[in-house]
């Protein structure tokens, strides 16, 4: 293949010469873990306060190559933080609602989606919140109250003093002793293990009919 001469030369390098697979960038969106940083980062998930000496006797590495893997998976941004996990009942939340709303063309004359994004962040009683893009949703919060007063009260503003910007499609209120789980501990044991878990019955069992198939 001749050379593009008018071509820079590592562009003229490249299209000779490409480069194998093997050799392609990382992707730093995408930080490849090898089986000691995926068995680290398990663990972390668990109990995210355990000494890296202790990680270290559960793996068979030492305690440094702990600290590394720690290290790299803190700057490539897989772990963000060490967050604490709040009961929140003890400290006096008993109603948890999953709201779900949208907003009116007028905020979105006045407001790009990262500025509302940002204001959404701000409101005291948003525990999660999500961007949902259909024409009849454009957020999914789950928010938090002490009592069904203070949850009623708040809502009541909305559907009052804020109706040109907000419109309730559903609210789903619920006591915390009803939450069920809040883990994220399956789903991520799957990606990092590369495999499904299987799923042969979920409430019930299958049955066999007249013809002994399954159904």
């Amino acid at each position: 293949m001749p050379l593009l001469r008018n071509a820079p030369l590592k562009e003229r390098f490249l299209k000779r010469f490409p480069f194998p697979a093997f050799m392609k960038k990382p992707n730093p969106d995408l930080p490849k873990l090898t089986r000691n940083d995926q068995e680290v980062l398990k663990i972390i998930i668990l109990q995210a306060k355990i000494p890296d000496t202790e990680i270290a006797k559960k793996i068979g590495i030492s305690p440094q190559a702990v600290f590394k893997i720690r290290n790299k998976l803190e700057k490539s941004g897989i772990i963000k933080g060490y967050s604490p996990i709040i009961n929140l009942k003890k400290i006096g939340i008993n109603i948890m609602a999953m709201l779900i709303i949208k907003l009116t063309p007028e905020v979105w004359d006045h407001y790009t989606d990262e500025e509302i994004s940002e204001r959404i962040k701000k409101i005291p009683y948003v525990i999660n919140a999500y961007r949902v893009p259909e024409s009849n949703v454009t957020h999914i919060m789950l928010m938090a109250f002490r009592d069904i007063e203070q949850m009623d009260k708040y809502l009541t503003k909305i559907q009052t003093r804020f109706a040109r910007e907000i419109e309730i499609q559903s609210i789903y209120p619920f006591s915390v002793d009803k939450v069920i789980t809040q883990s994220t501990l399956g789903l991520l044991y799957e990606i990092l293990d590369k495999k499904e878990f299987p799923l042969s019955e979920f409430f019930l069992k299958k049955t066999k009919d007249k013809t002994n198939k399954k159904i």
